[in-house]
């Protein structure tokens, strides 16, 4: 058992990231994104919190370099956190790039402590892991099993009452990998 969760170390900055994801990138991640933003950049997260948070699709196309898996990834991540998705699905251009987009998160919810101080409902129990997966199988919470999986090409994040990222799911495929008919049973019972 993971004993008490930490409290929320800055709720006002959770919240601002929670509906800016500009902001959220920055606040969180300001060692990945040093240099100022493009108007390409500032475009395409625009576009990226409108389909997170209202919905819709669209294509990113941008110079090789300039940061299009890395926002990939941190939307990913966003897109759960806050609570505004529960299944996400990241593409790579093939398998491989696919599990390193998904090990780059899973490095972020294992040492990102800027993350841990607003969100530690979803990555304390994950840091409680040590690195050592199959802690997972047995981890709880208040009795309760959190049933976090983060091995493979998927990480589910702890299933905890009241968490607006209670098991959430992130699960990544190749551009020519099985796409189509992706499913989970959570265990709320949820598809």
């Amino acid at each position: 058992d993971i004993g008490q969760l930490p409290a929320v170390l800055n709720p006002d900055r959770k919240a601002k990231a929670a509906v800016n994801f500009r902001f959220f990138c920055e606040a969180y991640f300001p060692q990945t994104f040093r240099l100022e933003w493009s108007d390409d950049h500032l475009k395409i997260m625009a576009k990226i919190e409108q389909a997170v948070l209202r919905g819709g699709l669209f294509a990113m196309a941008m110079p090789r370099g300039s940061g299009k898996t890395t926002l990939a990834e941190i939307a990913c991540l966003w897109s759960i956190l806050i609570g505004a998705r529960d299944f996400v699905c990241l593409v790579g251009s093939d398998k491989d790039h696919a599990i390193s987009m998904l090990d780059s998160i899973r490095t972020e919810c294992e040492i990102n402590e800027l993350l841990l101080e607003d969100y530690p409902e979803a990555l304390f129990p994950i840091q409680c892991l040590e690195r050592i997966a199959n802690r997972a199988k047995g981890q709880t919470y208040k009795g309760v099993p959190t049933r976090i999986s983060w091995v493979g090409d998927e990480i589910v994040l702890p299933t905890i009452e009241g968490s607006p990222a209670s098991g959430a799911i992130i699960r990544v495929a190749g551009i020519e990998g099985r796409i189509r008919g992706m499913k989970y049973k959570r265990a709320d019972g949820k598809s």
